[in-house]
């Protein structure tokens, strides 16, 4: 069947509303395909340590799975300890007007402060030097699936018309 453009957006629209209900990271429901997944990669990981599995139909692999993580911090940080003093000081030294100068055109946050007057040099009232010790932890998981390969491994139960969506062409 051949599609016009808009009829072939519209298709690919629907097909992606339904994978992503399934999917997604952070279903609004609740759990999902995909979350049950990740709850079991990281029961996976923290019985064998094993962090990426090889997804496979019918014998054949067509991707992964695997864990990431975010890098470990080890050292001292500047952080925000008392946010009225931290005003104080941007509105005050010469030091607060340089760095409210810095952050000004758009990052509006304590973080986006604390590294610019890091960046500086300086320590602004309201903020403290912290030890920080955060082990590496779950960040998420990555999936990579080759279309291509998931058509070619169901191959005879597809029908032609989603073989054709994942790369294989008409299938007979």
């Amino acid at each position: 069947m051949q599609f016009t453009e808009m009829q072939e957006l519209a298709l690919w629209k629907a097909i992606a509303d339904a994978a992503n209900e399934r999917i997604t990271t952070r279903p609004k429901g609740g759990a999902n395909l995909r979350t049950e997944i990740d709850d079991s990669m990281i029961a996976l990981y923290e019985t064998t340590g094993a962090d990426r599995v090889k997804l496979k139909l019918h014998e054949q692999e067509v991707g992964t799975l695997s864990l990431t993580f975010t890098k470990p911090k080890q050292g001292v940080e500047m952080r925000v300890t008392d946010t009225k003093k931290l005003v104080e000081w941007l509105r005050t030294t010469d030091e607060g007007a340089d760095v409210l100068s810095t952050i000004i055109c758009g990052a509006s946050c304590q973080k986006a402060i604390v590294d610019a007057a890091r960046d500086y040099g300086f320590l602004p009232d309201g903020c403290a030097m912290v030890e920080v010790d955060e082990p590496k932890h779950y960040k998420g998981t990555m999936l990579k699936v080759d279309g291509l390969k998931v058509a070619r491994a169901m191959a005879g139960e597809l029908p032609s018309a989603v073989a054709g969506l994942l790369g294989m062409g008409e299938v007979e």
